[in-house]
Order: structure tokens, then sequence, then C-alpha cells
């Protein structure tokens, strides 16, 4: 397992610009849709970009109590490559929210969404409970704070309401070949944030 980890790492830039390129084909030959037509291939990045956010979350909860409980380096620095991972891409996800908004409604911030609301929320949240930790400096309290993040979130999202924003339309569509591209658009930005959180953890084990 260390042979691969190693070997990812030592790969990373040109894997990484490997996917990217996968990614962009993918949301090239990705079908339309009949209502939103080619904005549609918006809403894919955008959902994906939530969904990779999220299983970062996700994976990160349990990674970080156990290093907060052992106070390992090596849970210590997976627990944090994974949470900044997670908030870089939902930093990512922000800004293409906007962009996504616009193009499907005529607003870059739709402030009447709850998600919308959650999103901005977690973004800023994220970025100040990353900042709070590097200055504090005590590895134990960066995993209780990294997973506070990560539970709080994990909690929140399934119960945020809807207004205007559909609630799964690629889930939800008829076309076995919107979601297959979409699935295969997800595994592509999975693969992404699982490449940048690998890279990263080694940077925080060597001290960089």
């Amino acid at each position: 397992m260390t042979m691969v980890l190693n070997s990812v790492r030592r790969w990373t830039w040109p894997l990484l610009a490997g996917l990217v390129v996968i990614l962009a084909l993918l949301l090239w030959f990705s079908p339309a849709e009949r209502t939103l037509g080619q904005t549609v291939k918006l809403v894919y990045l955008h959902g994906a970009l939530v969904r990779t956010a999220m299983v970062l979350f996700v994976v990160s909860l349990p990674v970080n109590l156990v290093a907060m409980v052992s106070g390992r380096r090596g849970w210590l620095t997976w627990g944090k490559a994974l949470v900044w991972t997670a908030i870089l891409i939902w930093l990512a996800h922000t800004f293409f929210s906007m962009i996504t908004t616009y193009a499907a409604w005529g607003v870059f911030i739709a402030w009447f969404e709850p998600r919308t609301r959650f999103t901005f929320a977690l973004a800023v949240v994220g970025v100040v409970v990353i900042a709070v930790v590097q200055l504090v400096d005590i590895p134990r309290f960066s995993a209780l704070a990294f997973a506070l993040l990560a539970g709080l979130t994990l909690i929140l999202a399934p119960h945020l309401g809807v207004v205007q924003h559909p609630l799964n339309p690629i889930r939800a569509s008829p076309s076995n070949t919107i979601r297959a591209f979409y699935t295969a658009i997800l595994v592509v930005s999975l693969a992404i944030g699982g490449l940048l959180a690998t890279w990263l953890q080694a940077r925080l084990a060597r001290g960089s």
C-alpha cells in the first residue's frame, strides 16, 4: 500500500492533468437537456463537486476522530489533508455554483435558496476553521475542529430545504445517457479529490 501511495504521489501532476483532460472531454461530449440545453453541463460539474466534497468530509470524520484520540502523526496528517481538500473543492463548487445559477436562473447568487446560503456559509466557516487551527497549531485541537466541521456539515446537509432548486435532477432524469455521463464525471471528480488529498498528505507528512 505504501509503495502504491508513493507512486501516486510521484506522478501527481501528470495524473491530475490527465484527469482534468478526461473531465473536460466528458463535459464537452455530455448530452444537453431538453429544458436547460447546454447549461446542464454546468449542473453536471456542480453536482460532482458537491458530492466529491461531501465524500471527503465523510471519510475525514472517522480519520480525525482517531487522530484526536491517538495523536498519531499519520492519522493527523490524513485528517488535515482530507478536510483541506474537501474545503478546496467546496470553494471551487461555490465559484461554479454562481456561474451555474446565472446560466440557469439569471442571477449569480440565489439567496432565497437554503442550499445557496449553506454553500456560502460552509465556504466561509471552512476557511475560518483552517485559519484558526493554523494559528493555534495544536494537532489534537486541529483534529477536533476538523471532526466538528465535518460532523456538522454531514448533519445539516441532508436537511436543507429547497425553493426552486430541484432535489436530484440527474437521478430524476429519464435519460440513461445523462445518468451515465454524470456518473463518469463524478468518478473522475472523486479521483481528482483523492489524488489531491494524497499529495497534500505527503506534503504535510514531510512538514512542508
